[in-house]
């Protein structure tokens, strides 16, 4: 083999090692990237769990107050008929 050969085989094997490093390189990355993603999916999930759980906690809270308003409502109602009859029995 002549020293042409010789240098062109050494080109072809160094710049094969470059691809090779290359690639796997971007498979490390590309798994490197999923692991990222992943953290940040499991991040994402447990954030909607809490607001889930601060939702069902605010649904409770809200259906409170409203049998609350509503009692105050039927209250109010009775105490102007209250009203109602008292200034009737005045006007007499």
């Amino acid at each position: 083999m002549s020293v042409q050969n010789w240098i062109a085989l050494i080109s072809a094997s160094v710049a094969f090692l470059a691809l090779l490093v290359t690639v796997l390189r971007g498979i490390r990355s590309e798994a490197r990237e999923d692991g990222k993603t992943a953290e940040v999916l499991r991040q994402v999930n447990a954030k909607l769990e809490n607001i889930s759980k601060q939702e069902a906690a605010n649904s409770a809270r809200i259906e409170a107050i409203v049998e609350r308003v509503v009692i105050v409502e039927q209250s109010a109602k009775q105490a102007h008929f209250r009203i109602d009859e008292l200034r009737d029995e005045l006007h007499k």
